[in-house]
């Protein structure tokens, strides 16, 4: 036998294409169904859609990663007394700068 919703009640209603479309994208920007979307949205809550999308997010960590390596790797070859070259450590003040400026500019949206 079929498992019974919680929810008891249906609500319908027509939008056009259009309509649509705008509600699928902007539920889309929340990482939710359309219908899902809706309910908040019918229910009075303010939504704010995050500024940095899931795969940006997964990026920028996988770049910190990166440079997390080879920020340790200089700190192991300085504690065994070798010279790290300065052109290293400005690569890695490069990509940190670069990063935080795609961090700045996603969190602006």
């Amino acid at each position: 036998m079929g498992e019974k919703r919680k929810e008891g009640r249906q609500v319908k209603f027509r939008v056009s294409d259009l309509e649509f479309e705008r509600l699928e994208q902007m539920a889309k920007d929340f990482q939710m169904s359309v219908p899902a979307f809706v309910k908040a949205k019918a229910q009075g809550a303010r939504m704010r859609p995050p500024k940095i999308d899931r795969e940006g997010a997964f990026e920028i960590a996988r770049q910190l990663r990166g440079i997390g390596n080879n920020v340790n790797q200089l700190t192991r070859r300085a504690n065994e007394g070798k010279a790290i070259p300065q052109t290293e450590l400005q690569g890695i003040q490069k990509e940190l700068q670069e990063l935080w400026q795609q961090l700045s500019s996603a969190l602006q949206k």
